[in-house]
């Protein structure tokens, strides 16, 4: 390569170098040239000058302000971050089985805690990036990390762990809808297949879980999300119902939501943690012995309606069985029902109007 040619793309990596006859090449993009440098070929000016505006079309894309890798897993090579997004405290669902009916998940489980979601992209054709690859640098490294693995498919079935139906299940329903990650859910013509790895690290502090969802999306992109929950306790006791509490909600509006009341996942077992509230509630009833309520269950809008519905019924009945049974309150008091996700207090959109969702709601009777 001539020296004026060599200088050109020296000056494109950005360096300031100085050849042996003299050309120099400053960090201000100026170059110098001496005499017998300047009698270059046209037509090599040109192939130069478009290298170099190729070169950078091709430089790695910047991270949206504010965005960073998770200190437990690293990106893959060559990605950068399209979109970041970090809460406080999240109750996410995490499933880790097939679609076994009707955009119902049978195998998941809520865990909540610290998360932290991270897309990412990688620009690139199949001959340069190759989503086996990806998948297969990721599960290397939750086998290194001496992660449990929950559940993993590369290339799944539609219905499948990590297949196409499977991602708009699982996860569309806590994505925000206009975040770039939505891509995950509508891959183009040309795109190339799934993988879905999820697994959970268990630390001294508290297990973290981690989900990765990614696709090669068209033939110029792949895109994966991480999703990492570190599991914590959400800081209680900022807010308490107590038999006052009750009083004045159903004096002003005639209902009272609750949320410390608690079941186990997909079930109408209320935990043992529920147990202050439901004495709480006890204690206002016996203080006022002509109310009688309604106990009302609410769910999100997660599965179908039918189930849903059936579900919300037994989580009131439990309700009003323990009240009776391990609290002394008349039977008759409170009469059950369950109307599924037929009165919304948020959006079902996102994952804290969801947990509004959730609850049981006691309601006057006349």
């Amino acid at each position: 390569m001539a020296r004026c040619e060599r200088i050109m793309m020296e000056w494109w990596a950005g360096r300031t170098i100085t050849t042996n006859g003299g050309c120099r090449q400053h960090r201000s993009g100026i170059v110098s040239y001496p005499q017998e440098c300047h009698p270059m070929n046209p037509l090599k000016i040109a192939l130069l000058l478009f290298l170099i505006t190729l070169g950078f079309g091709l430089a790695a894309q910047e991270d949206v302000p504010g965005a960073k890798d998770h200190p437990l897993l690293s990106r893959y090579p060559g990605s950068h971050i399209a979109w970041y997004q970090t809460k406080k405290y999240v109750a996410y669902d995490l499933a880790t089985g097939p679609i076994t009916r009707y955009r119902h998940i049978e195998d998941r489980q809520e865990v909540a805690g610290q998360l932290y979601r991270i897309y990412y992209e990688i620009e690139g054709a199949p001959a340069e990036i190759s989503i086996d690859e990806v998948y297969a640098d990721y599960l290397r490294a939750f086998e290194r990390a001496g992660a449990t693995i929950l559940n993993q498919g590369l290339r799944p079935k539609g219905n499948d762990f990590g297949g196409s139906q499977w991602v708009g299940v699982a996860l569309a329903p806590q994505s925000p809808p206009n975040s770039p990650s939505s891509k995950l859910f509508a891959g183009t013509s040309s795109s190339g297949g799934k993988f879905a790895l999820a697994g959970r690290i268990d630390r001294p502090t508290g297990p973290v879980y981690v989900a990765i969802y990614g696709e090669r999306h068209s033939n110029k992109l792949v895109n994966y999300l991480v999703d990492i929950i570190e599991t914590k306790d959400a800081e209680l006791g900022k807010v308490s119902l107590n038999p006052e509490y009750i009083m004045r909600e159903l004096t002003e509006r005639g209902t009272v939501s609750v949320y410390g009341i608690k079941f186990a996942y997909d079930s109408a077992e209320i935990l043992p943690d529920s147990e202050e509230t439901l004495k709480q509630i006890a204690a206002f009833l016996k203080a006022n012995p002509g109310i009688k309520l309604y106990v009302v269950g609410h769910t999100d809008n997660q599965g179908e309606f039918s189930y849903n519905h059936r579900l919300s019924q037994r989580r009131a009945a439990a309700t009003v069985k323990a009240l009776e049974d391990r609290h002394g309150i008349a039977s008759g008091r409170l009469l059950s029902e369950g109307v599924a996700f037929l009165a919304p207090k948020a959006t079902n959109k996102t994952e804290e109007g969801r947990a509004l969702n959730r609850r049981v709601e006691l309601v006057l009777r006349p």
